[in-house]
């Protein structure tokens, strides 16, 4: 599986970084092998979580390598954990390299891609996720790949509050995810066999 990982700013830590703190232990086992006879150990590390904690929003795109291969997009959905929001684009790829991207903060008003129309998104700040080349429709089987709402229903996220799509026009997926404030985000991006986008907003 080819992996693509973007960071926008420290989103590792954050994805770790709920709860308190926690015993792990690794163990070893014995293995038999010519020459003198080895003894298993078991070593117990501790280990502290940090507790959730605001992290530098962004202040430049954040982008993948460019990529010659459409994505065709399939599902949208978000999943809240503890400390951060997961806005998650499913594709079914041409090829086998990750969906290209560049997501970014935008401003208000939020207009449509091909008309100029202002669209309603909710929130305070705009996190704007642009998949290129990609589409929601199939130009060579003539068929829907995206069947899916144009504005996502947002359950029980702690920033996200609206996910909406913005444009599919010239070869450019655009939407864009609402939130309560400016927060640190970061994105990942993986190719075959799952080809998917995970926007992380902490």
């Amino acid at each position: 599986m080819r992996i693509a990982v973007i960071i926008g700013c420290c989103g590792a830590l954050v994805l770790g970084a709920c709860g308190g703190s926690s015993k792990t232990t690794v163990s070893t086992q014995p293995t038999t092998v010519s020459g003198p006879s080895t003894t298993a150990t078991t070593v117990e590390l501790s280990t502290t979580s940090l507790p959730c904690q605001p992290l530098p929003v962004p202040t430049t795109p954040v982008t993948s390598p460019t990529t010659a291969q459409s994505s065709l997009l399939t599902d949208v959905k978000e999943l809240g954990d503890d400390c951060v929001d997961h806005v998650i684009f499913d594709f079914t790829g041409k090829g086998t390299d990750p969906p290209g991207y560049s997501v970014t903060y935008g401003t208000a008003p939020i207009v449509g891609d091909a008309s100029g129309a202002p669209i309603a998104v909710a929130g305070n700040a705009f996190v704007v996720v642009k998949v290129k080349p990609g589409y929601g429709y199939d130009f060579a089987t003539g068929k829907q790949t995206y069947n899916g709402p144009k504005s996502v229903p947002v359950g029980h996220t702690n920033h996200v509050r609206a996910i909406v799509e913005t444009g599919d026009f010239e070869g450019v997926l655009t939407w864009v995810i609402g939130l309560d404030t400016k927060r640190a985000f970061s994105v990942q991006a993986t190719g075959t066999p799952r080809h998917q986008l995970v926007v992380t907003i902490s």
